[in-house]
């Protein structure tokens, strides 16, 4: 029997304005931070497994990190391997780990005295000293996983099988995101175990490092975009005076208007002052030294 695992749902993301949605953090392909993990991991096991058997640490290190299909996945595990999901609590994330079969065979027969070649007849399930042997290094992968990536709850062995089609949770055409690890000895053929995530789940199993960090809420100024590309009607009012309509309505060519000029000419947007300034010369032009600006922002909006 297979535990229920819940499903995932899938939804839609809306697209704004960075100004208008400022806590948004872009888009960033988790499989760099699953691989980095992969690597520590690697480092890791060799020390691990020096216990298991041979005076020297294997150097154990990431072949590849790749996405593949389930059925993919399937299909480069093959039909003799160690299979296990391994989680940090319910409703977290799963891991499946599948560690090669004829690996783990070649391993047992070194370790007996033998050369290593296990010739090209398998048996169609692995026996019982080899699987042993792989619930040891699975249990590792749980340990050294919980030290890196610092669960709630420690990364445990919550199934395991030896047919990989019978274990996955995963459906056949689901992506993956897939660690090939390769643990050598010397002179020996390495042993290669496969760690495998939903790709939909990466982000909350290995939180990115490359992710730009949130900036805090605030409302958007003018000098966010897009608002800082729009362009302004400016008025500079030299000078306001009233006059009486009736001679207003007797204005001629050829009268004088006495005009007072204010000291301080405000420049407007609308009617708003957004600053005050002098009138003055600037190449043979007329310009408006600025003199003063509001004393905040909040003036502008």
């Amino acid at each position: 029997m297979k535990p229920e695992r819940p499903p995932r749902a899938a939804g839609l993301a809306a697209n704004h304005c960075d100004a208008l949605f400022r806590q948004r953090g872009e888009a960033v392909d988790p499989l760099p931070d699953f691989a980095r993990l992969g690597e520590r991991l690697a480092r890791e096991l060799g020390p691990a497994l020096t216990a298991f058997g041979g005076s020297k640490a294997p150097e154990a290190h990431v072949a590849r990190a790749q996405r593949m299909t389930s059925a993919e996945l399937s299909n480069t595990v093959g039909a003799l391997a160690a299979n296990c999901l391994l989680s940090a609590g319910e409703g977290q994330p799963c891991l499946l780990l599948a560690i090669d079969g004829p690996a783990l065979l070649a391993k047992l027969d070194r370790a007996f005295g033998g050369t290593g070649d296990i010739g090209g007849r398998l048996p169609a399930a692995l026996p019982l000293s080899a699987d042993l042997f792989a619930q040891r290094v699975e249990q590792v992968v749980a340990e050294v996983l919980t030290r890196l990536v610092k669960p709630a709850e420690p990364f445990r062995v919550i199934e395991r099988d030896g047919s990989h089609d019978a274990l996955s949770p995963y459906g056949k055409t689901e992506a993956l995101a897939v660690l090939e690890i390769e643990i050598a000895e010397p002179g020996a053929t390495p042993l290669t175990a496969r760690l495998a995530a939903a790709a939909s789940e990466l982000a909350a199993l290995v939180p990115s490092r490359t992710a730009r960090k949130l900036a805090p809420a605030r409302p958007a100024g003018p000098l966010d975009a897009p608002f800082g590309d729009i362009a302004l009607t400016l008025e500079a009012v030299l000078s306001e005076m009233r006059i009486p309509l009736s001679r207003l309505a007797t204005l001629a060519p050829g009268q004088t208007l006495p005009i007072p000029v204010a000291r301080a000419v405000p420049l407007r947007v609308g009617n708003t002052v957004v600053a005050r300034g002098t009138v003055g010369e600037l190449d043979d032009r007329v310009a408006l030294q600025i003199t003063q600006v509001p004393p905040s922002r909040k003036d502008f909006q």
